[in-house]
């Protein structure tokens, strides 16, 4: 793919800086798709356009976040994102992180820095991304030591993740296996279209969710009660397919 058929989308609710995005994004030679303030039209253009970046605000004109709609949209989508906010909350920051952006960069930013991270966020996105497994490239099934044997279990059996300080529980049914490995390295082996995080202590498998209580920040898998994070509500709602 030449530069000149690399297509980036701009969503951002200050004139300012929406000026300065298309010049930087022009002056590159990439093509500018469109400049948009709101969920509904960025949306839209993303349907029509499919762009190969976003660079997205996350204080946008709508009801729901930049985050929020980056969410939704790699929830279906994977389009590299690079956010371009004034936001320098830690909160904010850990929130815009569970959609995995390719960069995050504080306004008033400089040519230079922005340039960098769209040049980064395409090189990178068309380089195989070796942490993330999905089903069809590590198979079905995978293996886990117990006492002697090893143990094969099916990958469509996983339902819940559950961590207990350094091990971590796969839960599969009514069995519960363990295996010493950190969290975060046990995500990167499961799908990320299939699994989510709702709390520093539980991962959960997507389509085993059968209820989610926003009062009391719970949610139900086989009849479990499994708490939800603060810093993982709005990712969780976000990527669940659900009629307002």
């Amino acid at each position: 793919m030449t530069e000149s058929t690399i297509k980036i989308l701009a969503v951002e609710d200050d004139p300012i800086y929406a000026e300065s995005l298309s010049l930087i994004v022009r002056e590159l030679g990439y093509e500018l798709v469109g400049i948009v303030d709101n969920a509904v039209a960025a949306l839209q253009l993303v349907e029509e356009t499919v762009p190969d970046l976003i660079l997205m605000d996350i204080e946008i004109n709508d009801r729901i976040s930049g985050i929020e709609l980056a969410a939704r949209i790699t929830s279906s989508r994977r389009i590299p994102i690079i956010f371009v906010t004034a936001f320098k909350d830690k909160e904010v920051f850990n929130q815009a992180k569970l959609t995995s952006p390719r960069a995050y960069i504080i306004k008033p930013y400089d040519r230079a820095s922005l340039q960098s991270a769209i040049e980064l966020a395409i090189f990178n996105s068309h380089v195989p991304d070796m942490s993330v497994h999905h089903p069809e490239a590590m198979g079905d099934t995978f293996y886990i030591k117990d006492n002697n044997r090893m143990v094969k279990i099916r990958l469509r059996d996983v339902q819940v993740v559950e961590v207990d300080e350094k091990y971590c529980f796969i839960i599969t049914g009514q069995k519960r296996h363990i295996i010493n490995m950190r969290l975060k390295d046990l995500l990167e082996k499961l799908p990320r279209e299939d699994f989510i995080q709702v709390h520093r202590s539980f991962v959960v498998r997507k389509s085993a969710i059968e209820e989610v209580n926003i009062g009391e920040h719970t949610l139900k898998v086989m009849e479990k009660t499994i708490p939800i994070g603060k810093t993982y509500k709005e990712h969780l709602l976000a990527t669940l397919n659900y009629l307002a």
